[in-house]
């Protein structure tokens, strides 16, 4: 099967602690944390390799720096995920989540990044085209927040190289760079519920979350972009719209009780991704893609997703029609 590609403008290496209370001011003692290869373009080309069953279907195109991109580097290439670095002078970033387990929240730390130089902004788009012309996936995702020094219009420079080449395009952003990739055009649309209303130009989800109704209208909304378009809702699932019509697929009610959601979103977009190239309905994508998503909570280690927990989940997930 065609390869799945990302783009990832600024990746990490993840930290994930548990700690029972979160206190300020204070030491906050716990255990050596799970430590793997992270950055969203990146969990979602682990993510297709995990959940395909085959490693070499999700490839990585990312800026990679200092000794946290070496090891993010070594990590992926130790689990067989390819990789496509560009070198840049600066260091790739440390990003740091605390979850709190008596709450069940989350503190995240999230540095900014390097500084890219227009060079190295130049090579990573550059590297970028040589992936779409030498190894002709079928899809390209565009991932994360965009390094410093990238221009806002980065996403849909690559989005014009996808469509040029008949590739699937997926911009996975945020704000001004998500906006101009959706001028461009693209075949799928995976905002969480803050980041829709950003690109819908509308006020911030209140209550949050929204109900499964509205978050249902925003993405039927968001279809003026897109074909098809889904709005993750965190425990409550996601909904997808899409010509047929709109869908809500539900977790199981237990699930949110579970591990750290970080890179749940990206395990989504991976596995409805898969689900479409393998003939999929959209809303047997979705109910694939929310059963993955909600396997995230089970990660042991530096693994992100199992493919068994996540097909163990998918008759777990409650699939219906939104009016």
């Amino acid at each position: 099967m065609p390869i799945i590609a990302t783009v990832t403008p600024n990746p990490s290496i993840d930290l994930l602690f548990q700690a029972t209370r979160l206190v300020w001011d204070d030491a906050n003692r716990v255990e050596s944390p799970r430590r793997r290869a992270g950055g969203q373009g990146v969990n979602v080309a682990r993510a297709v390799g995990e959940l395909s069953g085959d490693a070499r279907r999700g490839l990585a195109i990312a800026p990679l720096g200092g000794a946290a991109g070496r090891e993010l580097r070594e990590l992926l290439e130790a689990e067989g995920t390819p990789i496509r670095a560009v070198p840049i002078a600066g260091q790739t970033r440390v990003f740091c989540g605390v979850r709190e387990t008596e709450t069940g929240r989350s503190l995240l730390v999230n540095p900014r990044g390097p500084v890219l130089s227009p060079a190295e902004g130049a090579a990573l788009l550059e590297e970028t085209r040589r992936v779409l012309d030498q190894e002709r996936p079928a899809w390209l995702a565009c991932c994360g927040s965009l390094a410093r020094g990238l221009p806002t219009d980065f996403y849909a420079r690559v989005a014009r190289l996808a469509r040029e080449r008949g590739v699937a395009f997926v911009p996975d952003g945020d704000d001004e760079a998500l906006r101009r990739a959706v001028e461009v055009g693209c075949d799928l649309l995976v905002p969480n519920q803050h980041e829709a209303a950003r690109l819908l130009g509308a006020p911030a989800p209140a209550p949050d979350p929204v109900s499964v109704s509205e978050a249902a209208a925003a993405a039927a909304a968001l279809r003026r972009w897109s074909p098809i378009a889904c709005i993750t809702l965190g425990a409550a699932g996601a909904v997808c719209a899409a010509p047929g019509g709109a869908w809500h697929a539900a977790p199981p009610a237990d699930a949110a009780a579970a591990g750290s959601a970080v890179g749940a979103g990206d395990v989504f977009l991976a596995a409805f991704v898969l689900a479409r190239q393998a003939g999929a309905e959209p809303a047997e994508a979705l109910r694939r893609a929310v059963a993955a998503g909600t396997a995230v909570l089970a990660g042991q280690a530096d693994q992100l997703v199992s493919r068994a927990a996540a097909a163990a989940l998918e008759p777990h997930v409650r699939l219906a029609r939104v009016s």
